[in-house]
């Protein structure tokens, strides 16, 4: 059997397209036509429920998937779910990930039901991708297992939403000239470990016994500002002194706003070209939100806020190398904040040799082809998810001076969610018109 698309993996990216589809009445047609996902776990979902962090969205983003104007009746009968009500009370506020992790697990339970419903696409949990070939007639074999067996997919085209890896290697990692990480990597910490469920409690044993712990975080990013979140409010027993967390950044730091007058208020400098057009919104999509955005405020004494000075953020480029080296030398912890890659599995041509992917983001071009490593682009094979490096375009972009990437559940189950749904949907009809034309 050969189908339309294969998906790999089932979190928020990899559903993206499929909850897109249902909220606007054409999920039917795709899975007739032959969906197949693929999840390493028991459940569709994801894992955003493992973090101990407040959502950098408002709960009412989260519900949107179900008001769509030709939603599927599973996603009506969601609108009743005790995860949804729940999350309803959070409509204006940020919701804990734990419930947001609640709610998108009961999404997972809707879509696996709406896949009993069209047999010719599968949906195989607790199974693995391992390799994608590519083969002469354009279309793609996936190769997975499951309990131990191997087994082949066919399809036109294979989208990979297997989430996003840190980079581990720390002498990789060069923080200015001549500064690699890997000189600290005994007391260096992922910022994926502190911000999951357990993580303060594992960094706080770091600080065990000293008077003035210091911690560093390298990074400018949401995740950075989060780390300084949890270490500052959430961590048992440790008391930061002033300047007890250095914040280490590369590039400007920007703070989200609702609206103009929202920033004006809080005595927020912008100017016109850091607000999206369709929304008001300011630095919408550069902007830190959620728990980071607060700290980052706190920083700055805006809005009246009481000045926080135990966290202190530095340009990487405002210290030389021996300044460096001496901060980076007195910290107890060090985390590492700078980003994720997009995790993928090998991708063999149709001779069976191995395609290089691009080693860093962006990992896809503006359809979310996969790039290669000489700055090619797979025509069949997409990627979707953290650390793909996609830039918004057209009506899924916002503020003019926005030049980074994004990732977002709005991205994945709006604008993206379509771009994929029809990029795999054009590319099969384009595939498969010579065998339809014979029947």
């Amino acid at each position: 059997m050969n189908l339309e698309t294969v998906i790999l993996g089932a979190g928020p990216a990899g559903t993206g397209a499929l909850v897109w589809a249902a909220r606007n009445g054409v999920l039917g047609d795709w899975l007739d036509a032959g969906v197949a996902v693929v999840e390493q776990s028991e459940s569709l979902g994801g894992t955003m429920g493992r973090y101990a962090l407040n959502a950098d969205t408002l709960g009412g983003t989260f519900l949107e998937c179900l008001d769509g104007p030709r939603c599927e009746p599973e996603l009506v009968a969601l609108r009743r779910d005790p995860a949804t009500v729940a999350l309803a009370g959070w409509r204006d506020r940020l919701p804990p990930l734990a419930l947001a992790g609640r709610f998108l697990d009961r999404l997972g339970v809707a879509l696996r039901a709406m896949f009993e419903r069209h047999p010719r696409s599968l949906l195989l949990t607790a199974t693995t991708a391992r390799q994608i070939k590519l083969r002469q007639d354009g279309g793609v074999t996936v190769v997975i297992e499951q309990r131990g067996r191997r087994r082949e997919i066919s399809a036109c085209s294979a989208v990979m939403a297997l989430g996003g890896l840190q980079q581990a290697a720390w002498s990789e990692i060069e923080i200015a000239p001549g500064v690699h990480l890997g000189r600290w990597r005994r007391k260096m910490l992922e910022s994926d470990t502190l911000l999951t469920r357990g993580g303060a409690a594992l960094v706080a044993r770091c600080f065990d016994g000293k008077r003035e712990p210091r911690a560093v975080i390298i990074g400018g990013a949401h995740s950075a500002f989060s780390c300084a979140w949890l270490l500052l409010d959430h961590t048992p027993g440790v008391a930061f002194g002033s300047g007890g967390i250095r914040i280490l950044h590369r590039k400007g730091l920007r703070i989200f706003y609702p609206s103009r007058e929202a920033a004006v208020l809080d005595g927020y400098a912008f100017d016109e070209a850091d607000v999206c057009p369709a929304t008001g919104r300011v630095f919408r999509l550069a902007g830190l939100r959620g728990d980071g955005r607060e700290i980052c405020r706190r920083m700055r004494g805006l809005g009246g806020l009481e000045r926080e000075d135990r966290v202190v953020a530095h340009a990487v480029a405002a210290f030389d190398r021996q300044e460096l080296i001496r901060l980076l030398d007195s910290a107890d912890v060090i985390v590492c904040a700078t980003g994720y890659r997009l995790k993928t599995i090998p991708v063999l041509d149709a001779d069976g040799t191995p395609i290089p992917l691009a080693p860093l983001p962006p990992s896809v071009d503006h359809t979310s082809r996969l790039l290669t490593a000489n700055g090619g682009a797979l025509e069949n094979v997409l990627g979707v998810g953290l650390g793909s490096g996609f830039k918004p375009w057209g009506t899924m972009a916002g503020e003019a001076s926005f030049t980074g990437q994004q990732n977002s559940l709005w991205l994945y189950q709006n604008g993206l969610g379509r771009s994929i749904h029809d990029t795999t949907r054009r590319y099969a009809r384009r595939m498969l018109e010579p065998l339809y034309a014979h029947a």
